[in-house]
């Protein structure tokens, strides 16, 4: 570059340095400058001496660029930096029930995935998905699944390390409704609603020993949660104690 070859003027010097200062401050200006002056072949000591700073700020601060870049020019106290990248805000997925379907809300805008109730392979395959990506609990996903939380963690760990065909219920019982029938199916809903209604919720478990003892059926605990499940009664479980108990204060 042939420097002599610029024109200087004083006044229009003094305007656009006026302007800059108002705009980022004196202390950025002032980086601009030197590194600006070091660039176009400037040594360090000339460059100190011109702008009045210290020959060990100039150092410090071409170092700086040269490893942050142009963040260099704040002041690194500040919290905040209109030159480094903001960083991305937390996304926490969560789970909504909307039926007849499961929608796992990913935090971003309006986006979500949408899976059948009735669908409890995929259900089963995503949420442990989730889960082992560290986007869903163990509690959330045990509670949709209705499993425990032991079993879940189980299946997570199955799934990781041998794929869908080792977390899917293999028994043949309990892909059928020979068992189940109509009749069951309304004592099944019948002592659901009671458990909710006397204990607030319920469990596989819970559910076993009440149509056992109130109507002598003995029912595997995780053959009732199937059912639970693909009767859409899973979906309710929350939301079903708030509602009777309004009809309980209700005159």
């Amino acid at each position: 570059m042939n420097f002599n070859a610029l024109k200087f003027q004083q006044k229009l010097s003094d305007n656009r340095l006026e302007q800059a200062k108002n705009l980022f401050g004196d202390k950025i200006v002032l980086k601009i400058l030197a590194f600006a002056l070091f660039l176009l072949g400037a040594t360090r000591s000339s460059i100190a001496s011109f702008l009045n700073m210290p020959s060990g700020s100039i150092r410090s601060l071409i170092r700086s660029l040269n490893y942050m870049g142009l963040a260099a020019l704040e002041d690194q106290r500040s919290s905040r930096s209109s030159f480094k990248a903001s960083l991305p805000p937390d996304i926490t997925p969560y789970i909504e029930i909307s039926e007849p379907f499961l929608d796992i809300n990913l935090g971003i805008g309006n986006r979500r995935i949408r899976i059948p109730q009735d669908n409890l392979k995929q259900k089963r395959v995503v949420l442990l998905t989730l889960l082992n990506s560290d986007l869903l609990t163990r509690s959330q996903v045990a509670d949709v699944l209705n499993l425990s939380t032991d079993r879940t963690g189980k299946l997570a760990v199955r799934l990781d390390k041998q794929d869908v065909s080792a977390i899917l219920d293999q028994r043949q019982g309990q892909q059928k409704d020979y068992l189940f029938t109509p009749e069951i199916k309304a004592e099944l809903i019948q002592q659901f609603i009671i458990d909710i209604f006397t204990q607030g919720s319920t469990s596989g478990e819970q559910l076993s020993k009440g149509l056992q003892k109130r109507c002598n059926l003995k029912l595997a605990p995780r053959s009732i949660l199937y059912h639970i499940s693909r009767l859409g009664l899973s979906g309710i479980k929350t939301s079903l104690p708030a509602h009777l108990d309004r009809l309980k204060k209700t005159p």
